[in-house]
């Protein structure tokens, strides 16, 4: 099995960055690729992720929200039930007086499934540094990094050279 390399591409602003990332994705580097920002930019984020699949964590958030309403009803109505009080001749289980503790309960375990799914996927604690990344990249200048075959590292470094980067690095993967 051949080790891999990551090539490492310094860009100098957003525009050659995004160019890049679409050139590399036309080029099939869509897996591989791993762009890293100093601020948030949603334009390099749509070109990074355009046409792959949508995050998971919105099902989680509609998992907890499920859970917190229907546990909800479930345990008003149990303790309802299990020590009744007659108020004014009403049913025991009485739904419209139950709905608010449905509705904080469905809030609060959505958010709590959100929290705990985007931990998840995101992959925080992230216990390892990640591969390729430079202390610049926080600091004013844009990296995209690339897995890819020793063999095909040359190639990819010379691609990132005529895309605009201002220094192009080769790091050993293991």
């Amino acid at each position: 099995m051949a080790s891999d390399n990551f090539v490492i591409g310094h860009f100098a602003d957003i525009a050659s960055t995004r160019a890049a990332i679409q050139a590399l994705r036309a080029d099939g580097y869509d897996d591989e690729l791993e762009a890293f920002y100093p601020f948030p930019e949603h334009g390099i984020e749509e070109d990074l992720f355009k046409g792959k699949k949508r995050s998971p964590v919105r099902r989680f958030t509609m998992l907890g929200g499920l859970v917190g309403c229907l546990g909800a009803f479930t345990f008003t109505s149990w303790m309802s039930v299990d020590y009744p009080l007659r108020v004014s001749a009403k049913p025991l289980v009485s739904i419209p007086a139950f709905v608010v503790v449905a509705f904080e309960c469905t809030i609060l375990l959505g958010a709590i499934f959100t929290l705990l799914s985007m931990f998840h996927f995101s992959k925080i604690p992230n216990f390892f540094r990640s591969p390729g990344y430079r202390r610049q990249f926080s600091s004013g200048t844009f990296g995209l990094v690339i897995r890819t075959p020793k063999d095909n590292s040359d190639v990819v470094k010379q691609r990132m050279e005529s895309l605009g980067a201002e220094e192009v690095e080769v790091e050993y993967a293991g």
